[in-house]
């Protein structure tokens, strides 16, 4: 059995991590390197393994520093199943198409540029088309289902309480009549993060690798952020004006809806006009309406 690291390891994005067991090689996540000004040319690079020798994807959940160069892997060899839970299949279809046409229009800036320059043009990273490609391979799956991945590597998901279909991974590998069990976290959430279920607590295994972005740090309570957000709304129903919120298309502008239609009498809102200026927040909000059975109790009872 191996473990080899290749993004989100000493920095916070582009999770990539391979797993060895028995003869064949399973791939967690293929995300997209964010942030610093050589992510792009980093995400050019050839990957540092042979896409066509990975035998399956692990994707943990959509957003793009999880999910975003699964396209290139696919553009580049890749032609294994990618699993992951149903909803995160869903949403990696508005995210990837999304992901592809911003590749586009970055591509088309830098064109334009390298032309004043007398430079050759540079090709996007990939297209839509590569994005369409990576999505059939995708297979759905529902939490604590036991799935056969390889011979020797079996997979449950758990929900990771990060944003709808998030999952800790479990991975059981059997190899030389040995038996261990891994677990890969992804993203955690928050606890009584809204709409979505706290993160479920899983009770042994012999390695965990844990993502740490905020562990090295303590967020604010999320009562205080309720309060503050009344008080903003209480100063413009009295003074007039408009609030802009800008937010994340996934997970935090639905909050940021749920919040608002929760507190809909306490914070006057009745004479308000609500506007979501996202397509990319739209359709993902349709989405998380589709999957009421992952609602915590509380969305499910404003649900109804």
């Amino acid at each position: 059995m191996e473990l080899e690291f290749f993004g989100a390891a000493g920095e916070v994005t582009g999770s990539c991590h391979i797993v060895r067991c028995n003869g064949h090689t399973l791939l967690l996540d293929c995300g997209m390197i964010q942030g610093g000004r050589g992510s792009e040319a980093r995400n050019r690079k050839p990957f540092p393994f042979d896409p066509a020798a990975i035998d399956a994807v692990v994707l943990s959940h959509a957003h793009i520093d999880h999910s975003g160069r699964l396209p290139l892997l696919v553009k580049r060899g890749f032609r294994g199943p990618i699993h992951a839970h149903n909803a995160t299949c869903d949403l990696a279809e508005i995210l990837l198409e999304d992901a592809a046409r911003l590749a586009a229009s970055q591509a088309r800036r830098d064109n334009e540029r390298r032309a004043r320059r007398g430079q050759p043009e540079v090709e996007p990273l990939y297209v839509v088309e590569d994005a369409m490609a990576a999505l059939k391979q995708l297979r759905g799956h529902r939490y604590h289902e036991r799935i056969e991945l390889l011979p020797g590597i079996s997979l449950r998901f758990f929900d990771a309480g990060h944003i709808m279909g998030s999952c800790l991974v479990e991975l059981t590998l059997e190899e030389g009549g040995q038996r261990r069990t891994l677990v890969f976290s992804g993203d955690l959430g928050q606890w009584d993060t809204p709409i979505i279920n706290d993160p479920e607590l899983l009770s042994a295994a012999d390695l965990i690798i844990m993502e740490s972005t905020y562990g090295d740090r303590n967020h604010r309570d999320r009562a205080a952020t309720i309060v503050e957000f009344g008080e903003i709304m209480a100063h413009v129903n009295q003074e007039g004006g408009v609030v802009l919120v800008p937010a994340f298309a996934v997970g935090r502008s639905q909050e940021i809806l749920y919040q608002l239609g929760k507190h809909h009498e306490d914070w006057s809102l009745s004479g308000w006009r609500v506007f979501l200026d996202s397509p990319l927040a739209i359709k993902t909000s349709r989405i998380y309406w589709d999957y009421p059975h992952l609602y915590d109790d509380e969305a499910t009872r404003l649900r109804r």
